[in-house]
């Protein structure tokens, strides 16, 4: 049974694995080809990006959701019922991401200013994303349709869309940053425009895949909202949502601490994010594959596998982070070269303050695994709730705060901290690291996820 429950986890996380390591590298590719543009247009682009991510919680609501139920009706034989799911969150996200398309193209810039960006990284990090945008409607749709495969077991046919995706974003950034093949050098502007074609391109290959019939599930549209579906999708959801808000909100908090070192240690934030970005990608697959098969079993009326599925894909992905984590603390300057050009005046900071960066993350990479392994299982029992409870709390006693007070210092009645700058920031990212892994363990512990009706 243990070796079976390997394979089976093994078989989705390795395509989510790839598949997001693609997502990932569009990021990457991104960073650095700017990267030959200097600091200011990593920065730029860097907090451009960071500020995309805040805009996401909507579309956590509609994935959470539709992951959840098409996986129960999966595991109960319901696939009708399921193609019914992935039809209307199409549509919910079409609609969820206008405003948030919106927001982005009107006050992206006074979101800048906010964050503590100088007014150079805000005309730069604007122009990004005033384009980048426009695509959210697209990527809001592929995000849903893509969790909708992977709650049905499907987890091939994102990873060859997403390397679609990063193909095509390669070819595009190389033209539109620099001015290649006949294309215009728009610089900061071309990567936000090549990241947004590249999505786009995805997304129509996927949904000819999906009208076609050729995939386990099929689109079949009907232009007719269910609201019952959509309430089940939003029931499911909205916790969901209400968690990325917390979490977006935190680190909009976290960034905001960390810009205000300045811009030399934001470079650096982002180029060791980026990196860090691709250390837990095998997390992330196995997030994946344990929300789908957590899902699959309770919709079989089997909550003893539904266990046995955590605590083997507990297990598997501490071996992995654990590879990542030797790899990120024993070799930073290497893993951080690529980001950065050696004719920037700042190239050596840059250099150091990203190492030790990665360094510090590479303490928690095991933890950080556990967190997503537990994490996408309550989720995929459609225990939504947990997950925002334990983000609401840790992110701000241990992340938020302690960056705060130790990274500026305080002095308050007979209570002296010098400011230990962005470093002190990266070390209580580690601390809030350990401290959620611990409270998702209790709670997953507690058994009460093994029972909850979607």
């Amino acid at each position: 049974m243990d070796g079976e429950l390997r394979k089976k986890l093994w078989s989705l996380a390795w395509p989510a694995i790839l598949a997001n390591i693609g997502q990932t590298l569009v990021n990457l590719v991104d960073m650095i080809m700017v990267g030959q543009l200097g600091s200011l247009a990593i920065a730029s682009v860097g907090l451009g990006g960071q500020f995309s991510w805040f805009m996401m919680p909507l579309m956590f609501a509609i994935s959470t959701g539709t992951l959840a139920l098409v996986a129960r009706f999966v595991g109960a034989k319901d696939i009708e019922t399921a193609e019914k799911v992935l039809e209307q969150s199409i549509y919910l996200a079409f609609i969820m991401s206008i405003p948030v398309m919106l927001f982005g193209l009107f006050f992206g810039d006074d979101a800048l200013r906010i964050m503590g960006a100088s007014e150079e990284v805000v005309r730069l990090g604007y122009s990004y994303i005033r384009v980048f945008f426009l695509f959210y409607p697209v990527n809001f749709m592929a995000f849903a349709a893509f969790s909708a495969l992977r709650g049905a077991g499907d987890t091939k046919t994102p990873m060859k869309l997403s390397l679609l995706t990063n193909g095509a974003n390669v070819f595009l950034n190389y033209g539109l940053i620099f001015g290649h093949f006949g294309l215009p050098r728009l610089e900061v502007v071309g990567a936000a425009l090549a990241s947004g074609l590249s999505i786009l391109i995805a997304f129509i290959v996927g949904l000819v895949l999906f009208l076609k019939g050729s995939l386990v599930l099929k689109f079949r549209p009907s232009f007719k909202p269910e609201f019952e579906t959509i309430k089940r999708i939003l029931r499911i959801g909205i916790p969901a949502t209400i968690e990325r808000v917390i979490f977006s909100f935190y680190n909009f908090l976290y960034i905001s601490i960390v810009t205000r070192f300045g811009t030399i240690a934001l470079a650096a934030h982002q180029v060791g994010l980026r990196v860090e970005s691709i250390a837990y990608m095998p997390a992330f697959g196995f997030n994946v594959a344990a929300s789908a098969l957590v899902g699959q079993s309770l919709g079989e009326g089997n909550p003893e596998k539904a266990e046995k599925v955590v605590y083997e894909a507990l297990k598997m992905v501490s071996v992995f982070m654990g590879v990542m984590a030797i790899i990120l603390v024993v070799f930073p300057k290497y893993l951080v070269m690529p980001f950065v050009t050696k004719s920037d005046p700042n190239y050596a900071e840059v250099l150091r303050l990203a190492s030790i960066y990665l360094i510090i993350v590479g303490i928690s990479e095991i933890p950080l695994g556990w967190i997503f392994v537990l994490s996408g299982a309550l989720r995929g029992a459609g225990d939504t709730k947990s997950p925002m409870y334990v983000t609401a709390i840790s992110k701000l006693l241990f992340r938020i705060i302690p960056s705060y007070i130790l990274g500026f210092g305080i002095s308050f009645w007979i209570i002296h901290i010098r400011g230990m700058g962005v470093i002190a920031a990266w070390l209580a990212m580690t601390l809030e690291t350990f401290t959620t892994a611990l409270f998702f363990w209790w709670i997953f512990k507690g058994g009460k996820w093994k029972y909850i009706k979607v």
